[in-house]
């Protein structure tokens, strides 16, 4: 998928068996030998990732992680952000700009239960409590914010401010604001996953 802002997101439906996954690792000659003592999940996850990486820049290359944990490539200036969910990896590229990404499956229904978590009064008044569609798009872009402001610490509730959004059949655009920065977001059902994507809204 691709954006008018330049940001490319590479989405890997994880069908395949770690065993398929880390021999195609190795016919690539994406490193994989790191990942042999890892549970079977995370194998076929670190896996996809690294093809992923190495379908988006054209070589294998290395993954390293700041503080907050955020990701970023060993020698490459572009941005990136990886979200792995059941039976899904993406991973989103940009080259001049932070981006967050986050997957969920569009059947999660533990987003309603735990609404008050993460929407606040404002939110709760637009969004309806059984429409599960707009609560895991509301989940999703507080989440890609967080990993764009690159810091885990803001509070979900009051720190990240939802505006007012339709949900649509192609794609869902939300507006938000954190703290000075305001956001454009995207939102796409993909494989029985919502994918929402943000970038900053330069004013």
């Amino acid at each position: 998928m691709t954006y008018p802002c330049g940001t490319r997101v590479l989405v890997w439906r994880l069908k395949e068996e770690a065993p398929q996954l880390l021999a195609l690792c190795r016919q690539q000659g994406v490193p994989c030998e790191d990942l042999a003592e890892l549970p079977v999940k995370r194998q076929r996850e670190k896996a996809a990732e690294r093809l992923l990486l190495a379908q988006a820049f054209g070589e294998p290359v290395a993954l390293q992680h700041d503080g907050q944990g955020a990701p970023s490539v060993e020698g490459r200036d572009a941005n990136i952000s990886i979200t792995h969910t059941m039976g899904l990896v993406a991973l989103a590229v940009n080259d001049s700009q932070v981006i967050g990404l986050d997957a969920e499956s569009a059947d999660r229904r533990q987003v309603l239960r735990v609404r008050d978590k993460y929407l606040n009064a404002s939110e709760q008044d637009f969004l309806s409590p059984d429409d599960l569609t707009s609560h895991i798009i509301a989940w999703t872009a507080k989440e890609v914010i967080i990993k764009a402001e690159r810091n885990s610490a803001i509070d979900w509730t009051d720190g990240i401010i939802l505006e007012p959004f339709a949900v649509r059949a192609d794609e869902t655009v939300i507006m938000a604001r954190c703290g000075d920065r305001r956001y454009r977001l995207a939102s796409r059902l993909v494989d029985g996953h919502h994918i929402t994507v943000a970038l900053p809204v330069v004013e």
